[in-house]
């Protein structure tokens, strides 16, 4: 359908400045876009009176074909755009079968009934606030001439966010990373709970987020991997990296996993043990500990097949030999540590599954905390705001129209603006 558009408006301007000009076309767009939607509005509903059989149908008899145009403005009604708030008329008709009056406004608009925004603008308002707080959103919107308030940009982070799942996409990798990080709730001291994230990696590089739950340190991880396990039933065999916390494996019964210790996490969690073992940090013991720990994690990848079996061998060998050499020292807690990491340390290489297995999840953790940080959360808060964050840095997941199918024709349009 072609809709000719034409808008007049008188403009006195006191400055021809591109900062005051600027300023004035900002308060000005708003009422262009009013303008705009209410000339389709009325022209996609002329044409849709004058099919015979209608594409809405009376909610009290069922019917689709007679019904009588009753007014064009009969009760204004407000749209959220991202431009701001609109208001259009709402378009009434009455059916002539039982003498229903509706509102068919929304319905051409395609918006569900009583509907404040649509699918698309709420996602962008809810993006917006998983990228930066809400206050922060609610300022950067006023620079550009809307007004959304934190609290909007709030129900939208929920509303968004509680309709994004995760799941195993059966065409990328069988390696996966699980990790979790604490997160500040309301009403708990510190990081009250623990978000578990789980990444899939993929064949172009980098991960793809497959998992996201909340829950308490070391336990609750069922609820992250029950939606998941028929996916992961897909593969032969599937390899998970972890920082070694076993508990995760509870909720992967009956899928075949084998366990690689993420290699960065193992220098990372022995300064711990270190520290438990009284060895002041920095000193020569400590240095001697670490700097052997890190030879024994770097590995370079995509090995020759003869390479793997020699490197294993010397690798295990230096192992032990560090094993020994804390154990001489004293260092109870770093040998205890070492001897439970060694089993899974090189199961990468063993299994021949050539790759790095450093675990890239600790960049998704870094992506996590740059939002989650400010200020304190509820759990479902929280949640919400994680998802869209991570959708949209590692699962391309965008807020725009042309990603999403609709049953209604695209259309262009011409905008003409004719000075008064």
């Amino acid at each position: 359908m072609k809709i000719k558009y034409e808008i007049k408006y008188s403009v006195e301007l006191n400055d021809c400045k591109i900062d005051y000009l600027v300023e004035v076309f900002k308060y000005l767009v708003l009422s262009f876009l009013e303008e705009f939607i209410k000339g389709a509005l009325v022209c996609f509903g002329e044409e849709l009176m004058k099919k015979k059989r209608k594409s809405f149908i009376c909610t009290r008899c069922g019917n689709r074909g007679e019904f009588i145009r009753k007014s064009h403005n009969a009760k204004m009604t407000k749209v959220m755009t991202i431009f701001g708030e609109v208001r259009l008329p709402q378009l009434q008709v009455q059916c002539k079968g039982c003498g229903k009056k509706m509102f068919i406004t929304r319905f051409i608009l395609g918006l569900e009934r009583y509907a404040l925004m649509s699918v698309i603008t709420a996602r962008i308002i809810g993006l917006v606030g998983s990228l930066c707080s809400f206050r922060v959103s609610e300022k950067i919107s006023e620079l550009f001439g809307v007004k959304f308030s934190r609290m909007l940009v709030w129900r939208c982070v929920r509303h968004v966010g509680s309709k994004i799942n995760f799941d195993v996409d059966a065409q990328e990798r069988n390696i996966g990373e699980a990790d979790g990080t604490g997160i500040p709730i309301k009403g708990i001291k510190k990081r009250g709970l623990e978000l578990k994230v789980f990444v899939q990696r993929k064949f172009s590089g980098g991960v793809r987020v497959a998992g996201v739950t909340i829950g308490k340190y070391d336990s609750e991880w069922e609820k992250l991997f029950a939606p998941l396990v028929e996916s992961l039933k897909s593969f032969k065999r599937f390899l998970l990296i972890t920082d070694g916390d076993t508990n995760i494996f509870k909720g992967l019964r009956g899928v075949t996993v084998m366990l690689q210790r993420c290699l960065w996490h193992i220098p990372h969690q022995l300064k711990h043990s270190l520290w438990t073992d009284g060895i002041k940090r920095k000193s020569d013991l400590y240095w001697e500990i670490m700097g052997r720990i890190f030879g024994i994690v770097s590995l370079r990848p995509f090995l020759e097949e003869s390479e793997i079996a020699a490197l294993l061998k010397e690798k295990k060998k230096d192992l032990d030999k560090l094993i020994d050499f804390c154990e001489a020292h004293g260092c109870s807690s770093t040998v205890s540590y070492l001897k439970n990491a060694k089993a899974n340390m090189f199961t990468s290489l063993e299994k021949r599954l050539n790759g790095k297995t450093t675990s890239f999840v600790e960049r998704v953790m870094r992506t996590v905390n740059m939002r989650i940080n400010v200020g304190k959360w509820t759990r479902e808060g929280a949640l919400n705001a994680v998802k869209i964050r991570l959708a949209h840095y590692y699962n391309d997941w965008i807020p725009d129209p042309r990603k999403i199918k609709h049953d209604t024709v695209a259309f262009k349009y011409n905008s003409k603006f004719r000075a008064a």
